[in-house]
């Protein structure tokens, strides 16, 4: 008997050594391993990205002096929930620096379109010394300059139509393509943007990096909560932190315009909960500079 209780208290022993031995994960090393995981297969030209991960690690430095003085500091989730932002910013900077750079690559391609509309330019040049009628060759040159366009545009619409999810809505209406992004992409009273949006704006940003002819007017809307002069303010802050960020992703600003309309364009009942949790949104309207032109 005396045999049996040194054996159950030694695996007991045993069991309680191993539990001791088993590291648990810190709130630094939550904030490094994100950072490091940021940084895998970053691209080499991925300089936004890198001057994040650069303010992330610096985060990381406070963060392990405030835990090393104090490790229940009531500072610590805060740099921790900071750091992780670091590190997710910097992913979504890298992913879009490598769109980007897979564009470069395909520049062949757009090469060989310019190859052809100059071979359709030497036709119409030797329609007009005489050797085809000038009326025909200048209707193939239409022809084929509003077929290329019109393929770039259904291309870019396949595009945005696969960003169809529970936040962003697409449609199209006579103002161009809108991309609605809202439910909970917005806080109540507040403009920042939401890690979830700056996600789809990154896959935004790729898509008009490509297509050229794009322009975008950014319409910021808010619930009722708050005066008409507050939302009015606010709407606009939400438009312009959302033009400022596809700015950072490399969008010419000279392609976007920002504004806020307040609380005067619902898409939801206002009374509930969830109608204005989908009010608190931005509208990017999509129009195609070429179709001005007539």
């Amino acid at each position: 008997m005396k045999t049996i209780k040194i054996l159950t208290l030694g695996a007991l022993a045993a069991s309680m050594s191993f539990a001791a031995d088993t590291p648990s994960v810190t709130p630094v090393d939550q904030c490094r391993l994100a950072l490091d995981n940021a940084k895998t297969n970053l691209p080499s030209n991925a300089y936004a990205a890198k001057l994040t991960l650069a303010e992330g690690y610096g985060t990381l430095n406070a963060l392990e002096t405030i835990y090393a003085d104090d490790d229940e500091s009531k500072l610590i989730p805060t740099f921790l929930e900071n750091c992780q932002k670091y590190a997710e910013i910097a992913k979504l900077q890298g992913e879009t620096q490598a769109i980007q750079n897979h564009i470069a690559e395909n520049w062949e391609k757009r090469a060989a379109t310019n190859r052809t509309i100059e071979a359709i330019q030497e036709q119409i040049g030797e329609a007009r010394s005489g050797k085809v009628s000038d009326l025909e060759a200048e209707k193939q040159a239409i022809k084929a300059q509003k077929d290329k366009l019109e393929a770039s545009k259904n291309e870019a619409m396949d595009k945005l139509n696969a960003l169809q999810s529970q936040m962003i809505q697409v449609t199209k209406d006579a103002r161009g393509i809108i991309l609605s992004m809202s439910d909970i992409l917005f806080d109540v009273g507040r403009a920042t943007l939401k890690t979830d949006l700056m996600t789809s704006l990154a896959k935004i940003a790729g898509i008009l990096s490509v297509y050229q002819q794009f322009d975008v007017s950014i319409e910021g809307n808010t619930d009722n909560t708050g005066s008409e002069e507050f939302n009015m303010t606010l709407s606009q802050q939400r438009a312009e932190n959302v033009m400022n960020f596809l700015v950072e992703q490399g969008i010419a600003e000279t392609r976007l315009t920002a504004k806020g309309l307040g609380m005067t364009m619902p898409i939801a009942d206002n009374s509930t909960k969830e109608g204005r949790q989908k009010n608190r949104r931005v509208d990017l309207v999509i129009t195609d500079r070429t179709q001005k032109v007539k």
